[in-house]
């Protein structure tokens, strides 16, 4: 392979502080892979995902709020919108368990400057690659945003770092003849000056994941400034910089992008145009194996898939074997490990060992295998009515037929129109018991709720909210999974219905275990709101009916039958006669679990009666 020898000497640093030796030996770029999303034009930063190995994210130039997530090889993953307007959005990072999207450029204003910046910060979302096959579109959720102002004038800047060795972010400016550093102070609303360097027109760059390698980029160049142990940023700008490679004219037409890889491997870039190519420059230092990502414990559940995945960098690339129990997996030679149709004996202790001239490394972690769990979406209505005084939202019900309590906590849900992706995220403490149905209601409080329908405090009350998770009434769905599942078909529960009418949730019929048919009052427990003309069940124990226990008392001219009544359940009166049995025309209605009871008239001749439950 051919090499340029600028570009691919060794750069031995030794400084006042600590004498260290800095890898700035790269392989001229390969192609990964074009970006053929063509909503992506004007790719001006791009980053390695901390959370996600395999992801890249990216973004346009100027004014526009979203965030693209890319698998290496430039296919498109998720698209995440976001609330807060940018100005001019010139570069990424990610770090300390966030994204910091820069709102720095000044192409905006009149002058090309502006004294003040804006950096957002948000944590860094999960994202699978299985989602090449349909990307997600989702809402980015919460960000905060910093305003921070240059202590000394106004600048044009479009780059970006984040430093894990300080934890600090740092904007560095686009001048005609040095680049000025200033490090984010975030509890000053400020931006404090570190240190310049003679690098003309900045338009990228990027600090590795150790810390030891920082880099400037401009269209056709790009240089390191290495930094050891127990150093500043300010400190690795007192010597000089070697260059590494970029693309370049015309191969990049305007490149901007830089990101280091987490494991030390290497570094991506990109240009701007359309279907803009992500290219990968190899590091050459030779390196023993190093566990960026290590492997991380599982949970499957029975007939389900495991995924196990690392991270690992070293030069000459590594190879892998992997071990279960001790034992050599034949075959599995790469850095993923992915297990189908679990079964109990694939529980246990996997081992991946990365190997290369110069040294091993080993991870470990244990994969979990349980019985997914017997839980059903018993009801859904997505068309309540609108009641004046009366406070309604769509809601839906889950119930558990498991002998053992159940913790949701982390689980995720959403409808038929969002995914992994976006869910609302059950929050910590919630359990589901044995046979227990609880309700999740959008928007509305327990208290609001109860005031409704009238359920009882035993009935739980879980409220959600999110972007685009309420339930069509033109149809829709629901969908369950658990706090660790990466597939967005692995469900644990999940119920489609069709078309709404006001006022009727969706049931479940517990003797065929159907769902979907409209509630019928007094079938099944279904019962109207006490403050609204809405029917259903809410909160009701899924349960075939059981007859009731009667007791019967006279009361002057009359008898008293009275029995336990469980609440949703419609009780009816039946007269036995020369024909058989027969409905009295008495009917209760349990809105709470009460003792109930009907009232009969004596008569002359004798009578045989009998309660009817469901």
């Amino acid at each position: 392979m051919i090499r340029f020898s600028a570009l691919v000497s060794l750069f031995f640093v030794v400084s006042a502080h600590a004498a260290c030796t800095v890898c700035t030996s790269f392989e001229p770029g390969t192609n990964w892979g074009t970006v053929l999303n063509n909503n992506i034009r004007e790719a001006s930063g791009i980053a390695a995902s901390a959370r996600n190995p395999g992801v890249l994210w990216t973004h346009n130039d100027g004014p526009r709020s979203r965030i693209y997530a890319l698998s290496t090889n430039g296919t498109t993953l998720a698209t995440y919108n976001f609330t807060p307007l940018v100005d001019d959005f010139e570069d990424i990072a990610v770090g300390g368990g966030f994204i910091w999207i820069g709102d720095i450029g000044g192409s905006q204003s009149l002058t090309g400057t502006r004294s003040q910046i804006r950096i957002l910060r948000v944590s860094e979302p999960p994202v699978s690659l299985d989602w090449a096959a349909n990307p997600v579109t989702a809402d980015l959720g919460q960000i905060e945003v910093f305003t921070l102002a240059y202590p000394d004038g106004s600048y044009d800047a479009e780059t970006v770092w984040f430093d894990a060795v300080s934890n600090s972010v740092y904007i560095v400016t686009k001048d005609p003849t040095t680049a000025r550093i200033y490090k984010a102070n975030f509890a000053a609303s400020a931006l404090d000056f570190v240190a310049s360097a003679r690098f003309p027109l900045a338009s990228g760059g990027d600090i590795s994941s150790d810390g030891s390698q920082i880099v400037l980029r401009r269209e056709d160049s790009a240089v390191l400034w290495s930094r050891c142990e127990g150093e500043s940023v300010s400190d690795a700008f007192t010597r000089e910089p070697a260059a590494v490679p970029v693309m370049g004219l015309p191969t990049e037409l305007n490149g901007e992008g830089f990101g280091f890889l987490p494991d030390g491997t290497g570094y991506v870039t990109i240009s701007e145009g359309q279907n803009p190519v992500i290219y990968y420059f190899q590091s050459t230092c030779p390196a023993p194996p190093r566990f960026s990502v290590p492997l991380a414990d599982q949970t499957g559940v029975l007939g389900g898939v495991a995924r196990f995945n690392a991270a690992v960098g070293g030069y000459p690339a590594p190879t892998f074997e992997w071990r279960f129990k001790g034992q050599l997996l034949p075959d599995e030679t790469n850095s993923v490990l992915i297990l189908s149709n679990l079964a109990p004996g694939n529980a246990g202790l996997y081992e991946l060992t990365a190997s290369n001239e110069k040294g091993t490394a080993t991870s470990s972690a244990t994969l979990a295998v349980i019985p997914k769990p017997d839980l059903r979406i018993t009801e859904a209505m997505s068309a309540p009515s609108s009641t004046v005084g009366v406070s309604t939202a769509d809601w839906w019900e889950l119930t558990s037929f498991e002998s053992q309590p159940v913790s949701l906590s982390g689980w995720r849900l959403n409808d038929n129109g969002g995914a992994l992706a976006d869910p609302f995220v059950i929050p910590p403490g919630v359990t589901i018991g044995p046979h227990e149905s609880l309700i999740f209601v959008e928007g509305l409080s327990a208290a609001q709720f109860r005031a409704w329908w009238g359920t009882p405090d035993s009935v739980r009350i879980v409220t959600y909210a999110g972007n685009g998770l309420g339930l069509g009434a033109n149809g829709d769905g629901l969908r369950l999974w658990n706090n660790f599942t990466t597939d967005p078909a692995d469900t644990v529960a999940s119920v489609n219905f069709g078309f709404a009418t006001v006022g009727f949730s969706f049931n479940y019929d517990p003797v065929t275990g159907q769902f979907g048919a409209l509630s019928q009052l007094g079938v099944n427990g279904v019962f109207r709101a006490a403050a609204a003309s809405d029917i259903g069940s809410p909160g009701r124990i899924i349960a075939p009916p059981t007859s009731p226990l009667l007791q019967v008392a006279r009361e002057d001219t009359s008898i008293r039958i009275a029995f336990n009544a469980s609440f949703g359940r419609r009780y009816s009166l039946e007269v036995k006669d020369d024909a058989g049995w027969s409905p009295t025309g008495d009917t209760y209605v349990a809105t709470n679990n009460v003792r109930a009871s009907f009232l009969k008239s004596i008569t002359p001749n004798p009578r045989f009666f009998r309660v009817a439950v469901d």
